[in-house]
């Protein structure tokens, strides 16, 4: 499962999303930090090499955040267009792989009510 942002960088942060962001260079690099009702606040990391406007994952060992996509200049400011996927550890029995895919649909359940609360969702 995917989930596919569109977030403009103007200095400042996006409010009601629990993503943040920094752009040095080439690389983007930030944290997701989300509320998880079994785990509490559960942070993933993510960075990305920038090649020419594409964004090319950096994988990170799991729990972590797959981040690709595009950058490219907008009239409001530097433009993303973000596409997150999960990374979790590889479960090995059937209760392990089960859980690892309630987690994963507790993230993208709350990701989608974060973004629902946006002034402006970036989707």
């Amino acid at each position: 499962m995917k989930a596919r942002l569109h977030l403009v960088l103007n200095g400042h942060p996006s409010q009601g999303l629990p993503l943040e962001l920094q752009l040095e260079g080439n690389e983007v690099r930030g944290v997701f930090r989300q509320e998880n009702p079994v785990l509490g606040e559960v942070v993933l990391p993510f960075a990305s090499r920038l090649e020419g406007e594409r964004l090319e994952a950096k994988l990170l060992p799991p729990p972590s955040l797959k981040v690709e996509g595009r950058v490219f200049s907008g009239r409001k400011g530097l433009e993303l267009e973000l596409e997150l996927s999960l990374v979790l550890p590889e479960g090995e029995t059937w209760g392990e792989r089960a859980f690892a895919r309630i987690l994963e649909l507790l993230f993208y359940k709350s990701l989608e009510r974060s973004l629902s609360q946006m002034p402006s969702p970036p989707i």
